[in-house]
Order: C-alpha cells, then sequence, then structure tokens
C-alpha cells in the first residue's frame, strides 16, 4: 500500500514561513535577507522533492491527482501573497496551514469585508480568520467580528494572535462553553446561546464546533442564528470537503427558504450559503 503523505500541507506551510519572513525582511534588511533567501531555497527544493514524488507513483494513480495538487499549491501560494500585499501587516500573518483556514478561504473573507461592505461578523470558532477578519474591518475603518470559541486554550491563543497586531478595537473572542440546544426535535451540542445577544449579522463562518463533538455538528448554527441573520447574509461553511460538512450545507439549503448553496474550489471545501441571492455558477440547489 502507498503511504500517503500531506506534501500539500508542508509546501503551503513552508511557503507561509517564507512569504512572512520575506515581508518583514523588507523592514529590517541585513542579515534577515540572508536567512530569508536560504527558507524561500528550503520551500523551493520541498516543492520540487514534493513533486518529484508524485511523479514517481504507481502508474495507476491518476495523473489529475497530480495536477489537481499543482493546482492547489499554487493557488493557495497566491492568495498568501495576495493577503500581505492587500493587509500590509508590519508582522507575519498568522499560521494558515494544518487545522488553521488556508489562504484561500483567508483571502475570501477579507475581500467579502473590504470589497462587499460586511460589517457585522460572527465567527463559530477563532483561529487565523479572526485575525483576518480584523484587519479587514480596519482596513475599512467600521465593522466589528465577534468569534465564539468553546476552548479557553483556543480563545486566549486568538486574543494574543489579536493584541500583537493591536486588532483587540475590532475583534472579540467570546467563551462560549458547548451545551445541550434543541433543534429540529433533536439535541446537539453547540455554542451557549447565552455568550450572544448583538445580531443582525450580514457575515457568517461556521469553522465549528470540531467534528468529534458528534455527526454534523456544525448544522446548528443557521437554526441557532436564523433570526439573527440580515436579509443578504452569507453564511460560510469552512472544510466542506468532508462528507458531514456537505450534508450539513445540503440540509441547510433544503430546510431554508431563501438561499442559494454554491461551491468554492478551495484546499479544504468552502461551502456558501447566500441570502437573497439567484442561483449561480457552482449552485447546488
Amino acid at each position: 500500500m502507498y503511504m500517503r503523505i500531506p506534501y500539500r500541507a508542508i509546501v503551503v506551510g513552508a511557503a507561509a514561513v517564507a512569504v512572512g519572513m520575506l515581508w518583514q525582511a523588507r523592514r529590517r534588511r541585513g542579515a534577515e535577507v540572508a536567512e530569508l533567501t536560504e527558507r524561500v531555497a528550503r520551500y523551493q527544493a520541498a516543492r520540487q522533492a514534493a513533486r518529484q514524488e508524485l511523479e514517481s507513483m504507481p502508474r495507476s494513480s491518476p495523473k489529475r491527482l497530480i495536477r489537481e495538487w499543482n493546482r492547489l499549491v499554487h493557488a493557495e501560494f497566491e492568495d498568501l501573497m495576495a493577503l500581505y500585499r492587500d493587509i500590509g501587516p508590519d508582522q507575519a500573518l498568522p499560521p494558515m496551514h494544518g487545522w488553521a483556514a488556508g489562504p484561500d478561504l483567508a483571502r475570501f473573507l477579507y475581500r467579502e469585508v473590504v470589497e462587499h461592505g460586511r460589517s457585522s461578523v460572527l465567527e463559530c470558532g477563532s483561529g487565523s480568520t479572526t485575525v483576518i477578519l480584523a484587519y479587514a474591518c480596519r482596513a475599512v475603518g467600521g465593522g466589528r467580528v465577534v468569534a465564539l470559541e468553546h476552548d479557553a486554550r483556543f480563545a486566549a491563543a486568538t486574543r494574543k494572535m489579536l493584541d500583537e497586531r493591536d486588532l483587540a478595537k475590532w475583534a472579540e473572542v467570546r467563551d462560549a462553553p458547548l451545551t445541550d440546544v434543541r433543534v429540529g426535535g433533536r439535541t446537539w451540542r453547540w455554542y451557549n446561546p447565552e455568550s450572544l445577544d448583538e445580531g443582525p449579522f450580514d457575515l457568517v463562518l461556521v469553522d465549528g464546533p470540531p467534528g468529534g463533538t458528534g455527526p454534523e455538528a456544525r448544522y446548528p448554527a443557521v437554526p441557532m442564528l436564523i433570526d439573527r441573520l440580515t436579509d443578504d447574509a452569507l453564511v460560510v461553511l469552512d472544510d466542506a470537503g468532508r462528507a458531514d460538512e456537505q450534508a450539513v450545507g445540503d440540509r441547510w439549503a433544503a430546510e431554508f427558504d431563501g438561499f442559494a448553496l454554491e461551491t468554492l474550489p478551495h484546499g479544504h471545501g468552502t461551502l456558501l450559503l447566500r441570502r437573497g441571492a439567484d442561483h449561480g455558477p457552482g449552485a447546488r440547489r
């Protein structure tokens, strides 16, 4: 059996480190430029090694998978570069690989705020996207992000990232332990509703609770928030490459009128539930 190695995550992670160092080196120059050059060289070597490994796989392995892998890596690297260009941070952006949202989703969210005027943002979960969304609010000079987080360690880590970048004015991470809620005649583990009294929201990112809390764990988000969504609200569901999230998106579109479901070809998979929108390319309803 051929062992599967997460080369895409390794390469994207290396790219994130390299780009972050590049941005900082532009300010510090000197010895760090040499260090950056070495890191970029390492990234290129890792990418080349991964490509060679993929091409050496048995002939039965579809070449289409190799092409798709390369497309995703290039797309995420381009989105990461674009984020640095658009934000112009004075320090490296948070990690965007592994469990964190990828650069593709992060840039999509940034543009929704900056280019499409989203100003009241709710996150189910917290992390690198909280920082990116806070940067977006700062860029337009308005709006605010509220992130619900059930894990105190993650909440503290995200608050630290916000504080280090002087973004606490634009985003708040709120402790919201998981509790039993009744939705559709069934009990689910979801964020304590008492942790949230704001609204309405025009952008909601659903990146929690974790799948380990139960089947279709993220389903309660829309039924719990339906009365807190604006008429043109956009709900973004991360990790839609997984069967549970795909089922959640299909249930939302089937059970709630006035929404259209779209798919974005992001690395982790992204589903969009648009309220008050016509069915366009990528619509699944």
